[in-house]
């Protein structure tokens, strides 16, 4: 009797180590994390894209409103019309203008404004940075648990423009082309200098 007990206690614990060994312990948190997928920032900014930014275009300022506002009120004009998820003196805005190209180069064009300003230039190539998301006011950092996923829309943000708004546009624009943009653009408030000013075009197209 004693044997049969001592056989039977060791089979129950063989078959207890064996099902301990066939259980795949995994912390909650990481299960949760793999449930759900990691944040799909491509996907995400091209919903905001489509559904959201549209609106935020046709509210863009005309540059040259936006400069003369600067020019009579900087506090108030930065204020009002331009936006920063960081802490910092860099300031960025969406505008909008027309001009004439009046030099076409690798990297950017040149575009005189037609009401006069000096001339400014538009990026062509090296689209990069948080401008575009930032100009949009359409992203709020409370929403957002980490600074990677922010930093992942900006860059999705700029992919767009690279691979869907300036290939066409860069094979068709030539020097004298008309053309009308709509940009990020971004100021130093501290330090605030109009005359060199860099857009990164979120809507571009050469008009007749």
């Amino acid at each position: 009797m004693r044997n049969k007990l001592l056989k039977y206690t060791l089979l129950v614990a063989v078959i207890a180590f064996a099902g301990y060994k066939s259980v795949y312990f995994k912390k909650l948190s990481n299960i949760k994390q793999t449930a759900a997928g990691q944040f799909d920032a491509k996907s995400f900014a091209k919903k905001i894209w489509t559904d959201q930014l549209p609106a935020k275009l046709d509210s863009a300022i005309e540059l040259a409103q936006l400069l003369d506002s600067i020019k009579t009120d900087p506090d108030a004009a930065f204020k009002k019309y331009s936006n920063a998820m960081a802490i910092g003196n860099y300031r960025y805005s969406l505008v909008k203008v027309t001009g004439m190209v009046t030099g076409v180069y690798e990297d950017y064009i040149e575009l005189q404004i037609t009401n006069g300003l000096s001339k400014i230039n538009v990026a062509t190539e090296f689209i990069y940075g948080n401008a575009i998301r930032d100009a949009s006011k359409l992203f709020d950092v409370k929403d957002f648990t980490n600074s990677t996923d922010l930093s992942n829309i900006s860059e999705a943000l700029n992919g767009i423009v690279k691979q869907e708004i300036l290939p066409s546009f860069k094979t068709a624009v030539k020097k004298g082309s008309k053309i009308a943009v709509i940009a990020a653009v971004e100021i130093n408030m501290a330090h605030i200098n109009l005359n060199n000013l860099e857009l990164i075009p979120v809507q571009i197209k050469i008009l007749p």
